[in-house]
């Protein structure tokens, strides 16, 4: 019999979660969506943007619903913040690509909502540790 579960690995020990076989599931759906939503469309490049707004909103949720009890408390942290940001990110760029589409031209004003999208997250994900850096000795 073959064990879905893979053994503990790296200095994080991080063992199988059950995120892995969900994700799958999940992104075969979302596939299927953007299909059908591509085909009801009559664009098949439609299957690109709706397929990576499906998938960016599923791990942007994953990522807000991660546990710490799951994992390890320091890794959860940067995983719920790896979904996140990534989902964010696929999800900012599908949401892109139909607004390039449906009003060309706008291509420097996307650029920068982009370039703002990846400041803010990596100074979102800098406060924790200014704070831990600045706080006084106990």
């Amino acid at each position: 019999m073959i064990s879905l579960e893979t053994p503990t690995q790296g200095p994080s020990q991080r063992k199988y979660t059950g995120y892995e076989s969900v994700s799958l599931a999940v992104l075969v759906i979302a596939f299927a969506i953007a299909v059908l939503l591509a085909w009801i469309g009559g664009s098949w490049i439609l299957i690109i943007p709706i397929f990576l707004i499906a998938a960016g909103i599923y791990y942007a949720i994953l990522g807000m619903m991660i546990r710490s009890g799951e994992q390890n408390v320091r890794s959860t942290l940067r995983d719920s913040m790896f979904f996140v940001f990534w989902g964010g990110t696929l999800a900012l760029i599908g949401i892109e690509w139909l607004v390039a589409r449906e009003y060309p031209g706008n291509g420097v004003l996307l650029f920068v909502v982009f370039i703002l999208w990846i400041g803010v997250f990596a100074l979102l994900l800098a406060l924790p540790r200014m704070r831990k850096s600045y706080a006084p000795p106990q």
